[in-house]
């Protein structure tokens, strides 16, 4: 008997040992969730200065009334079912603020295979959840930002449209004028070569005029000078 006691006690202290030496907050509790064990990150993460303080307390000195009823006793009996399950819980510290948790349970069965209590790991994912929620507003934000990057972008493509429309509508009107200022270069010409031919033709019309009045001068002057001529002719 005193040989079984001292390896009980030898196993119980290697067992704390490895449980202090945890990265994650442990505890141990009975079926009715009496603590009968809890290490120094467990106690400190619920704000109490000692894992002594808390043995022999009931488990339910770290949840609301609301988080045991919907949480906790609905996890501590699935888990007597299954052996083992894990799943996010809020937990509350000393000082009533609650935080989130990742907490997995597994029983703890005697010689006869006879569940008689729960091993309680918790890891308190106040930075993860802190980290995703700066995640999502950072995704909203980049949403956002994209969406508007999007709209600027439906928007340029608009105005690049309209102004497409408006160097094509340009482009037509330039053609347009291009074309009616050659046909009027070709009707300046033309009025051009007209206003010639009429010239030459004014100052050829100048030019027998001028030599008719001559000759017309020449008959008078020779009718003047030799009268009897005409006179003999006339008799």
């Amino acid at each position: 008997m005193i040989a079984e006691i001292k390896r009980t006690e030898h196993t119980l202290r290697h067992l704390t040992m490895i449980a202090e030496q945890a990265v994650e907050g442990v505890a141990v509790v009975d079926l009715n969730g009496i603590l009968w064990f809890v290490n120094t990150v467990w106690a400190r993460m619920h704000g109490y200065e000692s894992s002594n303080e808390l043995i022999g307390k009931p488990i339910s000195v770290f949840h609301t009334e609301d988080q045991m009823k919907t949480d906790v006793l609905p996890l501590i009996e699935e888990t007597k079912h299954r052996g083992q399950l894990e799943g996010p819980i809020e937990h509350m510290r000393r000082n009533g603020t609650v935080f989130p948790t990742q907490t997995k349970m597994t029983t703890v069965k005697d010689e006869t295979g006879r569940t008689i209590g729960l091993v309680v790991f918790v890891t308190d994912v106040s930075a993860s959840k802190n980290i995703e929620e700066l995640l999502k507003q950072q995704t909203a934000g980049l949403k956002a930002a994209d969406e508007q990057l999007q709209s600027q972008i439906t928007e340029r493509r608009r105005v690049e449209n309209e102004l497409q429309k408006y160097r094509n509508r340009l482009e037509q009107r330039t053609a347009e004028l291009m074309a009616a200022s050659e046909e009027l270069q070709k009707q300046v010409t033309e009025h051009e070569r007209v206003e010639n031919e009429l010239q030459e033709y004014c100052d050829s019309i100048e030019q027998q005029t001028t030599e008719l009045a001559a000759a017309i001068n020449k008959v008078i002057q020779f009718a003047a000078s030799t009268p009897q001529l005409f006179c003999h002719k006339t008799q």
